[in-house]
């Protein structure tokens, strides 16, 4: 497989070996990734974190020990919007050495702009309306211009999105953008507000934590998924418009 094409999306040479190992092995430790690629354990973890800033690796922490993931191939083509290459021909090669998730339960760290732009793009993925808990309108904070381009995107896919907002936040303008249904949060419901938390998909849930650099975390299980749909749609009838 002819990977040169990854180099114009900005990866270096073991970036993308790093990268296609971890797509072959699933979810890995850096030591595994180490002895497979070939490159010192301590190289590994600073191109794992570099890969994490990218956006394009997430990891996930189980009996204090860190397994890294591969993000979704599609995501390799939101690094090159700004230089209008193409990555048809070689996601499909990519696609096929990812190893499917057999675990019930899976969550994910991601970080930075690009770490949030990953999941954004989940999102519009999925064509599906969302729903968001404490909606604090940080993304144009987050990647101001992309932001924009991204909402224009989800409009044109007619991407409703459904909101619970907290008291004192009504004039956001992140709030103007069309396709968003929004009410705001009734004074029983006790939620951080700082804190957001994004409904999507059939199994997905997504926490934006409230710190300096972006952060979340996503978690994706059915029960975990139906049970803050559920908590979503009583907070909705209670919340006034």
């Amino acid at each position: 497989m002819n990977t040169d094409i990854l180099q114009e999306v900005g990866l270096t040479n073991a970036e993308i070996k790093i990268y296609i190992h971890l797509l072959e092995l699933g979810p890995s430790l850096a030591s595994k990734l180490s002895q497979k690629s070939k490159v010192e354990r301590a190289v590994t973890y600073h191109i794992l974190e570099k890969l994490i800033r990218k956006g394009i690796v997430s990891y996930v922490v189980r009996e204090n020990r860190k397994y890294f993931s591969a993000a979704e191939p599609e995501k390799l083509k939101d690094l090159l919007i700004e230089k209008e290459a193409s990555l048809d021909e070689l996601i499909p090669e990519l696609i096929k050495l990812k190893k499917p998730t057999e675990q019930p339960l899976s969550v994910e760290v991601f970080r930075g702009k690009e770490g949030f732009k990953t999941i954004m793009e989940d999102l519009i993925r999925d064509k599906k309306p969302y729903y968001i808990i404490g909606y604090t309108g940080k993304g144009p904070d987050i990647a101001k211009y992309w932001y924009a381009h991204w909402n224009n995107r989800r409009i044109k896919n007619k991407i409703c999105r459904y909101l619970l907002i907290h008291k004192g936040n009504e004039n956001m303008e992140a709030l103007k953008y069309p396709l968003t249904k929004l009410r705001i949060l009734s004074k029983e419901a006790i939620q951080d507000a700082k804190t957001s938390t994004i409904i999507y998909g059939k199994d997905r849930l997504m926490l934006f934590l409230p710190l300096t650099e972006f952060a979340g975390i996503r978690i994706i299980n059915k029960e975990i998924y139906q049970s803050y749909r559920e908590y979503f749609d009583i907070l909705w009838k209670k919340s006034r418009k």
